[in-house]
């Protein structure tokens, strides 16, 4: 008997591994994107792809294989990266490929509710309820706490050098972390989370590179049905504490800002949706579905915009010349910091170079979350067979040789309207994205960023207290895992004290 068992389970195990065999062998030589360039090992099976995306190094891995390889790149049995503007019109211009549910996971699949969901109409339903909040005009509305949050910051800047004689040493990267936050507590919560008042993160901040480690997990784990759902039990305890305690605090808060009604009207997340559902006469986005689209913001709102501040910061800081150039434009154009506003900055046009360039060398969203072709289309003058992921991941795209001159370096002169690169493809440059799923907080995240970088440049003499690597060269799990930025802050003109 315990042969026969012994036999039966040898068997059982020729017959699986003869169909792994079967199927790497037939992703190599017989699948539709057989004639894709790539390497055999990532065409062979997901399992290479997946050991990549959970290194922190995918990024970096797939600037390789296109630096290797070209334009496309067959990454998986079933997925291409392209980093052409051609690819990026083909693909996030056409409208009848979708964001894939993979990512998402079976809670997507069975009940979507919120502004990323892959269901196109809750999609556009929520984007719409919630467009009231990112117009100029909401903008406008948000300008006195905009400025009010940031002028805070600098004011803790300036005690601590007063306490310090003369100079202190803070970690921007904690403090761009605070600012955000803090500004997409207000927009989604109609609260701060007082980071900035208090100097330390408040535990959301902590948590943010978890919660990207946890949704790359996922979507790691999505790809391996019916594994799936025994695999993710192997989930990291701490890392599904955190996101419980995330949902946790995200349900309080947003408890709070309803008891605070409208009053608020559309100066915030919330405002806009009640707003779009008076303005209906139904209420087109339920309660769930707000509560969804905040826990999403709070984060959405500010990890990306914090870490487009820490990427121009980084390399800013980096190159001298540029710096000392921001530094001459920003303060030959005010006479006192009472001069710079939201509405004063907007016109620094080398200010908005060295934003547009530090987004290139460290783009928030490095790796994008792919489409999936539901027929044949044709993308960069290629036939994709459908069922195919297909996407744009702007850290090789942007550093790719073929679209921009000297890629690693950062040469903020690149984008203005005398650039010394008439090569560069600038129009393989969109990282807020494009399409009807192109980032809703664009406007408010440029505001964000050229009032607190002119804030900065005016008030202090920056130095660099330890060397900064290239931002690209950390590790990313959809959030990246920002190393600290250690600088020596000084009040301009070597000048001490709080100033009021």
């Amino acid at each position: 008997m315990i042969e026969m068992m012994i036999w039966l389970a040898s068997q059982v195990a020729v017959c699986f591994a003869l169909v792994i065999i079967s199927k790497v062998l037939y992703n190599i030589y017989l699948h539709p994107l057989r004639t894709y360039p790539g390497p055999k090992l990532w065409a062979a099976t997901r399992l290479t792809w997946t050991h990549a995306i959970q290194s922190g190094q995918y990024h970096l891995k797939l600037h390789e294989l296109h630096t290797r390889y070209g334009p496309v790149v067959r990454i998986a049995p079933d997925e291409l990266s392209y980093i052409t503007p051609e690819a990026l019109k083909d693909i996030y211009g056409n409208r009848n490929i979708p964001k894939n549910d993979i990512w998402a996971g079976q809670e997507e699949k069975k009940h979507p509710i919120s502004i990323v969901s892959t269901h196109e109409e809750t999609h556009l339903r929520n984007r719409r309820a919630l467009t009231g909040a990112f117009t100029e005009h909401a903008i406008s509305e948000h300008v006195s706490a905009l400025e009010d949050l940031v002028g805070l910051m600098i004011t803790r800047f300036r005690e601590n050098i007063a306490s310090a004689e003369g100079k202190a040493v803070v970690d921007l990267v904690d403090w761009t972390n605070f600012l955000t936050f803090d500004i997409s507590g207000l927009l989604s919560y109609g609260a701060s989370f007082s980071s900035v008042s208090q100097g330390r993160a408040h535990p959301w901040v902590e948590i943010s590179c978890s919660f990207g480690k946890g949704i790359a997990l996922m979507a790691s784990i999505n790809f391996f049905a019916p594994l799936n759902r025994a695999l993710k039990y192997a989930m990291p305890k701490a890392v599904m504490e955190k996101m419980e305690y995330h949902k946790q605090i995200a349900h309080e808060r947003f408890l709070q800002r309803l008891a605070m009604g409208d009053r608020r009207g559309s100066q915030d997340y919330v405002g806009s949706i009640m707003a779009y559902n008076a303005e209906k006469g139904e209420v087109k986005i339920p309660e769930e579905e707000i509560e969804a689209n905040m826990t999403l913001l709070i984060f959405a709102g500010s990890e990306t915009t914090s870490t487009a501040l820490a990427a121009v910061l980084t390399q800013l800081l980096q190159a001298p010349a540029a710096l000392e150039k921001l530094e001459e434009e920003v303060r030959g154009a005010f006479e006192s910091e009472e001069d710079i506003n939201v509405g004063s900055v907007a016109r620094l046009e080398y200010l908005g170079a060295v934003i547009q360039e530090g987004i290139r060398m460290g783009p928030p969203a490095s790796i994008g979350m792919p489409r999936v072709t539901q027929k044949e289309e044709i993308v960069a003058r290629q036939p994709v067979p459908r069922g195919t992921f297909i996407s744009v991941n702007q850290y090789p795209a942007f550093r790719s040789q073929s679209n921009f001159t000297q890629p690693d370096s950062f040469i903020p002169e690149r984008f203005l309207s005398d650039s010394p690169f008439d090569s560069d493809r600038l129009e393989a440059f969109e990282p807020f994205l494009m399409g009807r799923h192109k980032c809703i907080g664009q406007k408010l995240a440029l505001t964000i960023m050229r009032l607190t970088l002119t804030r900065l440049v005016y008030a202090f003499d920056i130095r660099v207290v330890q060397a900064v690597p290239d931002f690209g060269k950390q590790n990313t799990y959809i959030f990246w895992e920002k190393k600290p930025l250690r600088v020596e802050l000084k009040l301009k003109g070597g000048s001490s004290g709080v100033r009021t």
